[in-house]
């Protein structure tokens, strides 16, 4: 590195570099390193400028692998360069070096360097030398973003001292660069310090007469809004709001007088309350605040006779380009537009942090943005679009959500994620409840209804300018308005016909031009296909004529995103030229008639898709989605093009051979089954051809192909099973077969209804079905995994076959319960206690039996049932065998009427008095369940034993609650729940067993299902059994207990807090511990809000929940792991509100991450804490996206530390599967401009 030939010293440095930055770590021995850092050090004095920024760079690296003495060595020297006056090359470069070190040395030696580099730096910036002082505050400034947790309060004292004055430099760069500086130091201030920090400013703010460095005042004000800024509003806010009314002509200052309230706003959202109203007042009246604009642009109807002038004034990308039109004033200093662009931003803080005001904000904010979607500067115009894009996007979050969800049959994996980014495209025809009456918007939304009109006509003026930027953000807007309403614009889309048609057929030579018009073009179909989805095919037929053509002509678009957004657009073109709909009360299909003007649009279409999929070098989501639209052709349209399908289903067999495009091409094929319209020879002959090369996929290691495989097989044998050929048939069950297993539950019900649909469409060939699948049948009833949809379609599959085979029924019956009856010979003695072998067996043998019997003759039936009462009656039967047997009788007993047979329910209680816990539940289990056949009969009986018998009541509740579980809301249950409901209010005393009281609660939110508005409001006397039910209740039926929430959130809100009262120590031996049993109850309302974000964010007040929120972050296992769910769904529906937290969470964080296990620990404490951790990590991956230093430094701070520490790859981890897992909407969707 001391060659006199620079290349070799540049190349030395780049060699070392690269040997510093390998994962390995160096070791070098003190003299050797000494060298090492000598000679970087005087490459910083190299005359070759390449060579010194190489230094630079190097410093880097190096202070992560040297000792402290050399790190310490590097800040002296490089301290001793920065204050050095001859050489201002290599003091600027120094400047750099500093930074680097900083931000690269490990935080343990924070205080050292700190101690080290803080006087110098402060005698820097008291220097005469401007450039010093600027490089000073620069690294100081740098320092505290880094090490500012570790400054010392005599060093905060010094620093404050000698910043203040800066303050008041006469050069406005120095003051704002002390100004920067002094926001990153503020937030680790002591109270004395920063009250004599505010106290200064205060007092300059009232004195200082000087514009310029009243700005800087102002500016510093902005910084210092902190937590702790709150205290200080009154006394600042009537300053602040002055300065910005009487600025007179001083745009700047009236701009940092709103640039500082808009940190007040966002940085103080509680204690700016009081403020809001003077805010949102003094921000809508700079909006349009254009001194140098002649006319009176208030009046609305003067607006609307300016069409024509405006296209043109708005015309230029060039914001200034017609400022010498008429109207305008020719001033080359203007910056009235920055007091604008700022107000806009205010106004901006204001939507996103105040949900509460949503309805205010439609009512006086949202008219004045649309009024000024004509504003003349280009900047401020798109600011102003996106403040009403916030607007839009806070509506949808914390309005009814009712209308924007996905319907579950939508959910299925029949619907194609078309977007990648979790909008669902549906090619089945759409579903309607003609009996639903059309849901009522909520306020704001009905608001936003009424401001369309004139939101259409202001936007439609501005998508008519020259401007791409604004013609984007334009249709964005629109965008987001469509999917808010769900439609809206029925009566406004004349107006924006002639910019689509535009927008869609520019074409441009200027590479930058055709990015921005590429970018353009996807926004303008994205708005197109948001529009046909939601709007009724009636109200978009009169326009097709002009939006068809332009459509079809960017499918064969050169950019591949064009191509494929066009695909997805077609497909929505195709079902409003064709609409097919399904009456969900009858099933029956409305197919509307294909108009003939449309038909050559069709074909159109039909063409170009053929043309993609005759192209081998596309590309693979174009591909993809060619094949998306030929399905929507042949489900929509087929009868139409009846003369193309045997060339179409030859294109289509292709695909599904071709192993890039067959995942797709199975799963368009299972749409296309099930549309009405799809019919015919030649859909039969792909069919038939299909599925045994479907099936054969079933052996594909791609899980995702095995699953879309299963259910095409499925679909396809419920329509076209007999037809097919023996051959066929059998590999088929071949193929099927090994997919009865609980290797894959996803797989399972798939396998099991596919076998369903073959018994019931081919019953005759059930005997080689039986031969085939039986054995796997009886073998899958004894995994403990069956549970859900594969037990319901294994329930299924055993109805069929017992109707298509009823000869059988004894074989199955034996089949399934022989191998648990088998304990009845195990050797345990009549009488005895002992566990109850596979319990989770017996739970599913009793239901397939169940469901054989009910669908047998009544012969087999009552057979089955009198062996079942046998066994129970039987002294000499064990445990195992009474326990299958009264499951038997429950499951049976809940299907159909056993109350025929004598004295079952005397059988049945005379078992609470067994030895075994298992037996006695299962009885209650069965009474409760043969209670809900014949409920006239039997409740009474339970509701009087429940009263008499004490010792009984916990088990008869648990048959309570299996009844109130079953009971079909609209049984004669409802005329006995009065007194239900008074006897469980009378159980819930608190004089009762714990356990007692939970199955209480259980009974206690389902029966308050069965009818909410009786039994809603009266659980609010009883609060801690309500948690659970207020849990349902909010995730099955929020609309219920959405106006009552204001009176029960606060009480959730005192479950969530800690009593102290409730803890206690418990003695073991020489050991003691703590009990709380108040977790549960805590545990219950930290899930209770969890869920009420789901649902009711509307009724929430999001600073009061994050104060809950913040407090679960310090309580236990169970309750933390809540929170960080909360935390990380908050960040996507609330990410403002987060964001002003950050700080907040930092201790309670950092706190988990240091915890550290006891020697002794045992693994699984070891296996909780180390969940924990994982669970932290991906929980700040959530936060680390709305981490900006300027407003968090203390969690900036943090997360540099965690990425520098002990669990740094443990994070990187956490990152990647984090980012793996989640699909985000991003720039993906656009050209990169970069």
């Amino acid at each position: 590195m001391s060659n006199e030939d620079r290349d070799f010293r540049y190349m030395a440095l780049n060699d070392l570099i690269n040997e510093l930055q390998k994962d390995t770590v160096i070791s070098m021995d003190e003299a050797i390193e000494g060298k090492v850092v000598r000679a970087v050090l005087n490459l910083m004095e190299d005359k070759n400028g390449e060579v010194q920024n190489l230094a630079v760079k190097c410093l880097g690296p190096l202070v992560k692998q040297i000792r402290l003495d050399h790190t310490l060595e590097i800040v002296d020297r490089l301290s001793d360069f920065a204050a050095q006056k001859d050489n201002e090359a290599l003091r600027g470069i120094t400047s750099m070096g500093l930074k680097t070190v900083i931000t690269e040395v490990e935080q343990p030696l924070g205080p050292k360097v700190c101690s080290r580099i803080i006087p110098r730096l402060l005698s820097m910036a008291q220097s005469a030398s401007y450039e010093m002082q600027m490089d000073s505050l620069d690294i100081l400034a740098e320092m505290f973003a880094r090490f500012g947790s570790q400054v010392t309060a005599a060093q905060q004292n010094e620093i404050q001292k000698t910043l203040l004055p800066l303050l008041d430099h006469s050069r406005s760069a120095v003051r704002k660069r002390t100004t920067v500086a002094i926001g990153h130091s503020v937030v680790h201030l002591t109270e004395v310090m920063y009250s004599g920090l505010m106290a200064y400013l205060l007092g300059q703010l009232q004195t200082v007469t000087n514009s310029e460095k009243l700005r800087t005042l102002v500016q510093c004000a902005g910084v210092l809004s902190t937590k702790r800024f709150g205290a200080y509003l009154p006394q600042l806010m009537p300053i602040i709001v002055t300065y910005a009314s009487k600025a007179d002509e001083d745009d700047e200052l009236r701009e940092m007088c709103l640039q500082s309230l808009e940190s007040f706003v966002l940085r103080c959202p509680t204690e700016i309350s009081p403020y809001i109203g003077n805010i949102i007042e003094l921000g809508l009246e700079y909006l349009k605040y254009d001194p140098n604009y002649a006319a009176d642009d208030d009046d609305d109807e003067e607006d609307e006779g300016m069409d024509g002038e405006e296209d043109d004034e708005y015309g230029d990308i060039n914001p200034h380009a017609d400022e010498c039109s008429s109207g305008y004033s020719d001033d080359d200093d203007d910056m009235s537009w920055k007091v604008r662009r700022s107000s806009t931003k205010l106004l901006a803080a204001v939507i996103e942090t105040r949900s509460d005001l949503l309805q205010e904000l439609y009512e006086n904010v949202s008219p004045a943005l649309i009024s000024r979607f004509k504003e003349r500067e280009e900047s401020v115009r798109v600011d102003i679009l996106q403040t009403f894009i916030i607007l839009l996007r806070q509506t949808g979050v914390y309005s009814s959500q009712a209308s924007l969800l996905v319907p579950d049959s939508r959910k299925s994996n029949l619907y194609f994620d078309a977007s990648g980014f979790g909008e669902e495209l549906s090619l089945l025809p759409e579903k309607v409840n003609s009996s639903s009456a059309m849901q009522m918007d909520d306020g704001p939304k009905q608001l936003l209804r009424a401001q369309v009109p004139k939101l259409a006509s202001a936007l439609s003026k501005q998508l008519s300018s020259k401007s791409t930027q604004t013609r984007q953000i334009g249709f964005h807007l629109l965008r987001e308005l469509v999917y808010i309403l769900q439609g809206g614009l029925e009566n406004e889309i004349e107006l924006f016909v002639p910019a689509i048609e535009a927008s869609l057929t520019t074409g441009s030579s200027d590479q930058q031009q055709v990015t921005l018009t590429s970018n353009l073009k996807i926004e303008v179909l994205a708005f197109l296909r948001q529009l046909f989805s939601t709007h009724s095919a009636e109200s978009l037929h009169p326009y097709l004529n002009h939006f068809s053509p332009a459509i079809i002509n960017t499918v064969s678009d050169k950019f591949y995103k064009i191509i494929s957004e066009a695909f997805l657009l077609c497909i929505e073109l195709i079902k409003v030229i064709r609409p097919i709909k399904c009456n969900a009360d009858t099933g029956d299909y409305e197919i509307a008639p294909v108009k003939p003007e449309f038909t050559p649009y069709l074909l159109s279409i039909y063409q170009a898709t053929l043309k993609v999929l005759g192209t081998s070098d596309a590309d693979q989501e174009v591909k993809e989605r060619s094949i998306m639209c030929l399905g929507a052709l042949l489900s929509q349209v087929g009868d139409v093009l009846q003369s193309e399908q045997r060339h179409a289903w030859g294109v289509f067999l292709d695909r599904l051979r071709n192993e890039v495009t067959r995942l797709i091409s199975v799963r368009t094929l299972t749409i296309i089954c099930q549309s009405p319209v799809a019919a015919g020879e030649e859909l039969q002959r792909c069919v038939l051809t299909a599925t045994d090369e479907v099936g054969l996929l079933l052996r594909k290691s791609n899980r995702s192909l095995r699953i879309a495989s299963a259910e095409c097989l499925r679909i396809l044998v419920q329509r076209f099973g007999q037809h097919l050929s023996e051959e066929s048939y059998r590999n088929l069950l071949d193929e099927i077969r090994p997919l009865i297993s609980d290797n894959d539950l996803h797989l399972l019900p798939l396998a099991l209804r596919t076998v369903e649909a073959l018994i019931i469409v081919r019953p005759a060939s059930v005997q080689d079905t039986k031969e085939a699948v039986l054995p796997a049948l009886f073998n899958i009833i004894q995994s403990p995994l069956l549970q859900g949809t594969s037990l319901d379609s294994l329930l299924d599959l055993f109805a069929a076959i017992s109707k298509a085979s009823p000869t059988d029924y004894q074989m199955l019956v034996k089949g399934l319960v022989g191998p648990l009856l088998d304990v009845h010979t195990s050797g345990i003695s009549a009488g005895g206690v002992a566990a109850v072998a596979n319990k989770q067996a017996a739970t599913t043998v009793a239901q397939c039996v169940a469901v054989l019997a009910v669908n047998t003759e009544a012969r087999n039936c009552e057979d089955t049932i009198r062996i079942f009462n046998g066994y129970i009656q039987d002294s000499s039967a064990n445990d195992s065998v009474k326990y299958l047997s009264l499951l038997t009788l429950g499951e049976i007993g809940r299907r159909i009427n056993l109350s025929s047979i004598d004295d079952i329910q005397e059988h049945i209680l005379s078992l609470f008095a067994t030895q075994s816990e298992e037996v006695k539940f299962a009885a209650a289990f069965a009474l409760g369940n043969i209670s809900v056949g014949n409920i006239e009969k039997y409740l009474p009986l339970i509701v009087s034993q429940i009263k008499e018998q004490p010792k009984r009541r916990y088990l008869l509740l648990h048959s309570l609650k299996e009844i109130i579980t079953r009971s079909d809301k609209n049984t004669k249950l409802r005329s006995a729940s009065d007194e239900i409901w008074t006897l469980l209010l009378e159980s819930s005393d608190s004089e009762q067993e714990e356990g007692t009281r939970s199955v209480v609660a259980e009974c206690l939110g389902k029966l308050t299902l069965t009818n909410p508005t009786r039994y809603l409001p009266e659980l609010q006397d009883v609060q801690r059994l309500a948690l659970l039910t207020m849990n349902s209740g909010v995730h099955r039926k929020p609309y219920l207990i959405k106006n009552i929430l204001k009176e029960m959130i606060p009480l959730l809100y005192d479950e969530t807090v800690i009593k102290e009262e409730l803890i206690h120590t418990v003695e073991m031996g020489p050991f003691k511990h703590k009990v709380d049993d108040g977790l549960e109850i805590r545990k219950a309302a930290y899930e209770c809000m969890y869920t009420l974000l789901s649902t009711c964010l509307d009724r929430i007040e999001i600073h009061g929940f994050l104060d809950r929120v913040r407090a679960g972050l310090e309580d236990q296992h169970d309750i933390k792991m809540l929170t960080y769910l909360m935390i990380s769904r908050l960040v996507r529906v609330a990410p403002t509100a987060v964001q002003q937290r950050l700080d907040d969470f930092v201790d309670p964080l950092k706190a988990t991450l240091d915890t550290k296990m006891r020697s002794n620990a045992v693994k699984q404490e070891v296996e909780k804490n180390q969940e924990l951790v994982r669970a932290t990590l991906r929980c700040m991956v959530s936060l680390n996206a709305l981490s900006d230093a300027g407003m968090s430094p203390r969690f900036d701070g943090f997360m540099k530390a965690l990425q520098s520490g002990p669990l740094a790859e443990e994070y990187k981890k956490t990152m990647i599967e984090v980012d793996n897992r989640e699909t985000t909407r991003g720039a993906g969707d656009y050209m990169d401009l970069s």
